[in-house]
């Protein structure tokens, strides 16, 4: 399985932050020098991933199990399993824990918008996560507790919805939206999101009342402006490779260093001091 590369879409380069780590790398976050990692897969390398230990069953709770279950596609069946099983296994990598634990994890969730903690972002005590799944692939992140993080993937539409400039874009970011370029609209998009996502408030704040900025000429770094929004204000997005026909992107604190880790790297045995 090939690692996609960190320079993007348009000859853009990456930020400098984002690097690929190896496949041995434990992932277990140092206080001293802290960063992010993660993910970005198929829904289908992640079931054959899982395969030899028992298959995505085997990371995900009895509810998600169950859950599963409930869709009637077989496509939106694999994904959810997928994306979650992926979700598990990296934040068990990530507390220094094994594969075997990620099924007995404790996630919580909590509706920044109702309340509720039936639905809403996912959480595991000690880390900072995010998932987004899109018709078969899945992107996942974390960080270490009380880092924002957020990471989102889209499969590109052949169009947008009805309204979807006034929605997701600013003022500025319409007048320098070329017309009919979804692709433009679904960068917007994702980033957008991402920040969101890492403010903990996703869609309860509508994506136009954020205005992205380019942080410097020729590196695909955002930076977000919402002066009503101090948990939104600063935060920086920046896209991420994705397969061809999906657009992705991540946003964490700037200056944050972000590693990128491959599947295997989720099945290597930890290290015995860090469980």
């Amino acid at each position: 399985m090939s690692r996609p590369s960190t320079t993007t879409e348009g000859g853009l380069a990456a930020p400098p932050a984002v690097g690929a780590g190896t496949g041995s790398a434990h992932g277990v976050f140092d206080p001293a020098a802290p960063h992010a990692v993660f993910i970005s897969a198929s829904a289908r390398d992640i079931q054959q991933a899982c395969a030899p230990a028992g298959g995505l069953g085997a990371f995900l709770s009895p509810a998600e199990d169950q859950a599963t279950e409930r869709f009637t596609r077989p496509g939106d069946r694999l994904d959810y399993a997928a994306s979650h099983a992926l979700f598990r296994l990296l934040a068990a990598r990530c507390l220094g824990r094994t594969a075997a634990d990620a099924q007995h994890l404790s996630v919580a969730r909590l509706c920044v918008g109702c309340g509720s903690t039936e639905h809403g972002k996912p959480a595991i005590a000690g880390l900072s996560l995010s998932l987004s799944r899109s018709y078969g692939t899945v992107l996942a992140a974390a960080g270490p507790a009380q880092m924002p993080v957020g990471a989102d993937i889209e499969q590109i539409p052949a169009t947008v919805f009805n309204g979807f400039d006034q929605y997701v874009a600013s003022a500025t970011e319409r007048e320098n939206l070329p017309a009919d370029d979804v692709p433009a609209r679904i960068r917007l998009w994702v980033a957008k999101e991402a920040i969101l996502k890492a403010a903990g408030l996703g869609l309860a704040v509508p994506p136009a009342d954020v205005h992205l900025e380019q942080v410097q000429p020729g590196v695909a770094l955002l930076r977000a402006h919402s002066p009503g929004q101090p948990r939104i204000d600063g935060l920086t997005a920046f896209p991420v490779a994705a397969p061809s026909g999906y657009l992705a992107a991540l946003s964490v604190m700037p200056g944050v260093p972000v590693v990128e880790l491959g599947l295997e790297a989720l099945f290597d045995a930890v290290p015995t001091n860090l469980r």
